[in-house]
C-alpha cells in the first residue's frame, strides 16, 4: 500500500516537474482577479482626495447661503493649497459687489439692490438679517437693563407694562390687558410633540438657568426668566390687527378674513424650517431664528396674506417679511455680578427691590 502511494505520488509531481514553464488556467484566472481587485483598489484610493475635496466644496456652499460672517469659520478649516482657488469661487464675500458702482451713490437703487437681493436668495437675506441680531447684545448690551432701559421695548411694551413683579417672593406674573379691539393674527404654531420644540425648551432652561439664576425677592429667590410655553411656540407671521394699530371688524368680516387665510394656506406649501441660531436681543427677548429649507417662502406667504387682507395695518409687527422666529423666553433681571466686583456689592443690596423697578 505504501508503495503504491509512492508510485501515485510520482506520478503526480512528474508532470508538473516536467511544465514548470507552463502556467495553469486556475493560476492565471487566480492572478486575473488579483489584477482587477488591485486595480479597483487603486481607482478607490486615487478618487478619495476628490471625494473629499468635493464634501469640503459643499460645506462651503452651504456657507456660500449662510452668514457671510461664516467665512472666517470656513477659512479656519486650512485646506492644500491646490484647493484654495476653488473654494475661493464660492466662499462668501470673494467675489465683487453685484451692485452698479454708477449708482453706488443712490440711496434708492442700493435699497432696491437689497431687497431684489432678499427676493433672488432669501434664504441668504435671513441668515444676514440673523446675523444682525446675533451682533445685537454684543454692540449694544442688554439694554433692557441698561440706564435707558424703557427705550428697550418689545411691540411698544417694556418689562413693566408685560409683567408683574411680587415683592415678597419675587415671582413674576404676566400682565394681561385687555383691548377694546381683540389682536387678530396669522400664526404658524410649531408641532406640540415635534422634538424640536422640547429640545429649545430643555436647552434654553439649561443654559439661561446657569446664567440667570434665581433672583429678587425677600429671599433672593424670584424668577429672574420668563419660559416660552413650549405647548404654544409658533412663528408670527401676519396681523390683521394689533394693539399698535387696531382695525376692528364685524363677525362678518372676521368670518371675510377667516375664510381668505384658509383660502391662502390651501394654496401655499408646508414650510421645512431648522433652527440656524437661538440669540438674546438688546431687549431681552431669547428668539430661535430659523432658515427655510423648503415649502412655501415666508415673504411669499406675508405677501399674498397682505393681498387677502387689505385692510390689515400698513405697518406690521413683524417687519422684515423673510423672518421666522420663535420667541422662547424673555430675560426679568441683569445676570449676576462676577464674585467679588463692585458691582455685586451694589446688586445684591437691592437685589429684592431691582425686580420690581427692573420690570
Amino acid at each position: 500500500m505504501r508503495g503504491g502511494g509512492g508510485g501515485g505520488g510520482g506520478g503526480l509531481r512528474s508532470p508538473t516537474g516536467a511544465g514548470r514553464g507552463a502556467m495553469s488556467p486556475r493560476r492565471r484566472r487566480a492572478l486575473a482577479r488579483l489584477g482587477i481587485l488591485l486595480l479597483l483598489a487603486g481607482l478607490i484610493w486615487s478618487t478619495q482626495p476628490n471625494k473629499r475635496l468635493g464634501a469640503r466644496r459643499q460645506r462651503a456652499q452651504r456657507a456660500a447661503s449662510l452668514d457671510p460672517a461664516l467665512k472666517d469659520t470656513w477659512e479656519a478649516d486650512h485646506l492644500p493649497a491646490a484647493c484654495e482657488a476653488e473654494l475661493a469661487a464660492v466662499l462668501p464675500g470673494s467675489s465683487p459687489a453685484r451692485h452698479n458702482a454708477n449708482n453706488a451713490d443712490n440711496a434708492n437703487n442700493a435699497d432696491n439692490a437689497e431687497a431684489n437681493a432678499a427676493a433672488a436668495n432669501p434664504t441668504l437675506a435671513r441668515s444676514k438679517l440673523y446675523g444682525k441680531f446675533a451682533r445685537g447684545v454684543a454692540e449694544q448690551g442688554l439694554a433692557v437693563f441698561g440706564s435707558d432701559a424703557g427705550a428697550a421695548t418689545t411691540q411698544g411694551l417694556g418689562l413693566a407694562a408685560l409683567f408683574d413683579f411680587h415683592p415678597e417672593s419675587g415671582k413674576v406674573t404676566a400682565r394681561l390687558a385687555r383691548l377694546d379691539v381683540p389682536v387678530r393674527a396669522v400664526v404658524l404654531p410649531l408641532p406640540v410633540r415635534a422634538p424640536a420644540a422640547a429640545r429649545l425648551h430643555q436647552v434654553v432652561r439649561r443654559v439661561l438657568g446657569e446664567e440667570f439664576p434665581p433672583a429678587g425677592g425677600t429671599r433672593g429667590r424670584g424668577d429672574s426668566v420668563w419660559y416660552q410655553d413650549p405647548a404654544i411656540y409658533h412663528f408670527s407671521v401676519f396681523h390683521a390687527s394689533h394693539h399698535l394699530d387696531a382695525h376692528a371688524a364685524s363677525a362678518a368680516e372676521a368670518a371675510a378674513e377667516s375664510a381668505a387665510i384658509r383660502a391662502v394656506a390651501r394654496g401655499s406649501c408646508p414650510i421645512e424650517a431648522v433652527v440656524e441660531r437661538v440669540v438674546v436681543t438688546p431687549a431681552g427677548g431669547v428668539m430661535a431664528l430659523w432658515n427655510v429649507q423648503g415649502g412655501t417662502e415666508p415673504a411669499e406667504l406675508r405677501r399674498r396674506l397682505r393681498h387677502a387682507l387689505p385692510h390689515a395695518p400698513a405697518k406690521q409687527i413683524v417687519a422684515d417679511d423673510v423672518i421666522l422666529h420663535t420667541t422662547l423666553a424673555r430675560l426679568l433681571r441683569p445676570p449676576p455680578a462676577p464674585r467679588g466686583s463692585a458691582g455685586e456689592s451694589a446688586d445684591s443690596g437691592g437685589s429684592g427691590g431691582s425686580g420690581g423697578s427692573g420690570a
